[in-house]
């Protein structure tokens, strides 16, 4: 069995991008960037204005009364100039008058009439967003290379981007084999269940940033498993096919792969989900992942998603990791490197982590409870009461 470091290494290597398209700015929240620099093109903001409202004044006249002369307000016409013993009107935002340096706020002016007098003295300065204070023309401003977040489109808006080059979503086709296999919602006869699979490895894909090609579901027949694949790969980035990658007499997927293509390896030293198959047919490559939904989810979250985000120009699997303490001896395969289910919690000590359940690989409710996996290496056959693993968090994503 393949360890799962050196599993990750083969599944990533020679992994190409995707190639760019361009996307409504309104569109990009979550999507890549081909290239994560851009420059300004003007300042941001473009002209001196108020943080507050209040009023417009000349520092130099100390704590003189002023008469007010107008008003500066956003988007209205431009103010007057603000001369000796003259003060404007301006609200937040506003673009500061000629000859103003400095904002009284509306607290702290007194106004009696057509004029005001200052509570406190007025500083240079105050209150005032000078131009180019986010960021000037022409510099170059590097964005974290992750998915566009709302504050990386605000950001784009404000230099002025109405279209931008994205990372085409890679095409994931998605096949879930087995005689079992009912859509969701049928009625079940003796000996069937639903196809957990499709739909939630379909969720899988778009979280990680792929766009999900749910193809017709295969039983457990060789040639309708090799027509399904066949079809399947045909404008896919990728295929994952779930089930039949074992060693059961019904465990067809691993033998049609290396029919139609290459096998690399199909085991490995991970648990849940040591049946796991990987090759290529063509340039497209297959990964076959165990029936067990939970082995199937998990084994995605290992390998699968750090292949999406790699056709992205991504790095890793963009999860948070932590230290968790464990006061519980929770039972592992020895031989294996185990991801184990579990409840995180912050404490005065760090995070602590607990059991969200079974950890059998069919036990999908432990798994939809739990918000993050424990990591216990190979050698142990239980984890250690008041010893700290690695965690990565579920659902945290860069």
């Amino acid at each position: 069995m393949l360890s799962v470091d050196e599993a990750l290494t083969r599944l990533l290597d020679g992994v190409g991008r995707t190639d760019g398209e361009t996307v409504a700015l309104a569109e990009a929240v979550g999507r890549v960037l081909v290239d994560p620099e851009v420059v300004a093109s003007a300042d941001v903001p473009p002209f001196a204005n108020s943080a507050m409202d209040g009023f417009a004044v000349r520092s130099t006249d100390g704590a003189a009364d002023r008469r007010i002369v107008g008003e500066s307000r956003a988007g209205g016409l431009p103010p007057p100039e603000v001369t000796d013993g003259t003060a404007v009107r301006i609200m937040t935002g506003a673009p500061m008058p000629p000859g103003a340096d400095s904002v009284m706020p509306v607290e702290d002016a007194v106004e009696a009439g057509e004029s005001i007098s200052a509570a406190t003295e007025p500083r240079a300065g105050t209150h005032v967003r000078p131009a180019g204070l986010d960021f000037v023309a022409g510099q170059r401003i590097r964005l974290e290379q992750g998915p566009l977040t709302p504050s990386a489109i605000g950001l784009l808006a404000a230099l002025g981007r109405g279209e931008v080059q994205v990372r085409r979503r890679p095409r994931v086709a998605i096949l879930s084999t087995g005689d079992e296999l009912r859509d969701v919602g049928a009625q079940l006869a003796p000996g069937q269940i639903y196809d957990a699979n499709a739909p939630a490895l379909a969720g899988a894909v778009r979280d990680a940033g792929g766009q999900p090609l749910v193809a017709a579901r295969a039983p457990d027949d060789p040639q309708v498993i090799e027509e399904r694949i066949r079809g399947a790969i045909e404008g896919a980035d990728l295929l994952i096919a779930s089930g039949g990658v074992s060693v059961g007499d019904h465990d067809h997927v691993r033998t049609v792969i290396e029919q139609l293509g290459t096998l690399d390896f199909w085991r490995i030293a991970v648990q849940p989900g040591k049946p796991l198959a990987f090759g290529r047919i063509g340039d497209v490559p297959i990964i076959g992942l165990p029936g067990n939904p939970v082995s199937a989810l998990v084994t995605f979250e290992l390998f699968v998603r750090p292949m999406i985000r790699a056709m992205l120009g991504l790095a890793g699997d963009g999860r948070l990791r932590v230290d968790a303490r464990v006061d519980e001896e929770i039972a592992k395969d020895p031989g294996r490197r185990a991801y184990l289910r579990v409840r995180l919690d912050s404490s005065d000590d760090g995070f602590r982590a607990r059991s969200a359940g079974g950890q059998g690989s069919s036990q999908l409710m432990p798994l939809a409870l739990a918000n993050a996996l424990l990591v216990v290496p190979e050698g142990p056959s239980v984890t250690q009461p008041g010893a700290r693993y690695e965690a990565i968090v579920l659902g945290s994503s860069s």
